[in-house]
């Protein structure tokens, strides 16, 4: 069997991955990275050359040009249940804020996903002499690792994964079974994070403190998953201030109510709902800024959405604070504001006069328990993937030297026999 690496790796974006033999064409994943204004795809592979695609989750960097297999042609997909009605939200919020600039349409978004098999967790779909199994990955609601069998092999794709436990969701499942081939994500493969506890706590006395010397605290945070997890973590402390929600994390928040056992605690995150102000209109929007709270919205690395309108007010003042609670990739606007406190106003490149801080309320594993996960799996062959440069070649050389397995960083276009 080939596998051949089109994106996410050596970078975090445009995850794609290729697996074939004379019988069966798998793709796992197709995202996009999104550099400024720019959207990279993966390199290019014919879609006629793909029977079966796979997707992890409901992040751009993994869906993002899935639909693209959908033009002209029908084909398989799979995702789990509660991933099919968030990549819709998400794929058609990118075909609008695109403006037509993306080489599908709607018509594709929805023979993606209304066609596509949905699985739940630990539920197996075996077609044509291959089994498929999704197991709780803890990164996203509904995110999935992929376990596939085929001609007696069993690859297991960890997608991007967190073992912790959260406010809204449980760890992954990492009870495995014997696994042969294993590619494995590495976005913080060099650094542990604190306890998550002690930056809950850190985080809310801070938005406390900003609050209170009549500051706004503006949280860009991903819609899907980091927004609910914001605000469930208020609610968790009975934050007791004005908190403000906006942008797709609203129509997130919905779909996840018809979805309680895919979380980890169902209750607060609708008490946390309800104890929030819903942002549905531009008059709102104007309101949260007249007076001291804190406002939680899209994107999490300032990639369009509301965010941007509350940028300018909120970043040109020293009492406000722009707290960051997700990964910043390299080349994006979340990333050039906090590496160096620059923010883009009207077209320009405005220093920001606010507080910035970064909190690492990951949902992604750190690097012990990076470690500890590649070490559980004990694969015959691993491959490192989604991570800065350094981070895959680190985390795959731990695995050669020290657990002693046969372990690769594959780069851009790379291909291997397996």
């Amino acid at each position: 069997m080939l596998i051949k690496f089109l994106g996410g790796v050596r970078e975090v974006g445009r995850s794609a991955i290729y697996l074939a033999d004379e019988e069966k064409r798998f793709l796992l994943d197709a995202g996009v990275m999104l550099s400024g204004r720019e959207v990279k795809y993966p390199m290019h592979i014919p879609p006629r050359e793909v029977d079966e695609i796979i997707i992890t989750h409901a992040h751009l960097d993994h869906i993002g040009a899935a639909p693209i297999f959908f033009i002209g042609l029908g084909r398989r997909s799979f995702l789990t249940a509660l991933t099919a009605p968030l990549a819709k939200l998400i794929l058609l919020d990118f075909i609008r804020v695109s403006k037509g600039l993306l080489p599908f349409e709607i018509l594709e978004v929805d023979k993606f996903v209304e066609k596509s098999e949905k699985l739940n967790y630990n539920e197996e779909a075996s077609k044509n002499g291959f089994k498929l199994t999704f197991l709780p990955a803890g990164h996203t609601p509904g995110g999935g690792q992929v376990m596939l069998e085929f001609k007696g092999r069993r690859i297991l794709y960890t997608g991007d994964i967190n073992t912790v436990e959260t406010t809204l969701l449980k760890g992954a499942f990492t009870d495995y079974p014997p696994i042969d081939i294993a590619i494995v994500e590495s976005t913080y493969a060099n650094k542990n994070h604190p306890e998550r506890e002690e930056i809950e706590k850190e985080f809310v006395e801070k938005l406390e403190e900003v609050v209170e010397r009549k500051g706004i605290a503006l949280v860009p945070a991903f819609g899907i998953g980091r927004s609910q997890e914001v605000i469930t973590i208020l609610a968790k402390y009975s934050f007791p201030y004005e908190v403000y929600y906006d942008g797709m994390a609203r129509a997130v928040t919905q779909i996840l109510f018809e979805f309680p056992e895919w979380l980890s605690n169902p209750s607060l995150l609708e008490r946390a709902a309800n104890e929030v102000i819903w942002i549905n209109t531009e008059r709102q929007r104007e309101s949260a800024l007249k007076n001291p709270g804190v406002i939680v919205t899209p994107a999490g690395m300032l990639q369009g959405g509301p965010v941007n309108f509350y940028l300018k007010k909120v970043g040109n003042s020293k009492k406000n604070l722009i707290a960051f609670v997700s990964y910043q990739v390299e080349g994006t606007p979340g990333r050039l504001l906090l590496e160096k406190g620059i923010i883009t106003v009207d077209g320009k490149l405005v220093r920001a006069k606010s507080e910035i801080k970064h909190f690492e309320l990951s949902s992604h594993s750190g690097k012990d328990q990076l470690e500890a996960l590649i070490k559980k799996i004990n694969a015959d062959k691993t491959f490192i993937v989604h991570g800065e440069p350094e981070n895959c070649e680190r985390l795959a050389e731990y695995a050669r030297e020290v657990l002693g397995l046969k372990a690769y960083a594959p780069k851009l276009g790379e291909s291997y026999i397996i």
